[in-house]
């Protein structure tokens, strides 16, 4: 568990951990509205070498995709407007699966747990108060 005292801070915190991650993962992002997920992201985006003012929320569009280091994509998306597991193919979720050179973070990703591999990261953010945030890689 690390804990977070900022926006500054969680960033950073994504950003080191994008430095941890194979040339594929999958990272499923858990907490509460405003707790921080998008806020990793941007670290997280940073940290791969992308442009972390480039990601905001896809709420609205459900996916965005980024440019990272490499000719690598970091791939951001908010499952919570999706019904269920099987929304994701208007995504093209199976593609994504195969794509090697692909990070892929998903926002409120209990939604599709189903179609979730096995080896995907959990990470689960939690309010402690306005500003600190638990935050639990699983």
């Amino acid at each position: 568990m690390t804990i977070t005292k900022s926006e500054l801070e969680t960033h950073a915190f994504a950003k080191n951990f994008a430095k941890t991650l194979p040339s594929f993962a999958i990272i499923a992002l858990e907490g509460e509205l405003g707790a921080g997920k998008t806020c990793f992201v941007r670290g997280l985006c940073e940290g791969l070498g992308g442009e972390p003012r480039q990601v905001n929320s896809p709420t609205f569009t459900i996916m965005q995709e980024y440019h990272i280091a490499e000719g690598k994509r970091l791939v951001h998306i908010d499952a919570y407007r999706l019904a269920c597991e099987d929304d994701l193919e208007e995504i093209g979720w199976d593609e994504l699966l195969e794509d090697n050179n692909s990070i892929i973070a998903i926002e409120w990703a209990s939604r599709i747990a189903n179609a979730l591999p096995k080896n995907t990261i959990h990470i689960k953010f939690e309010h402690r108060d306005p500003t600190t945030r638990w935050i639990s890689i699983i």
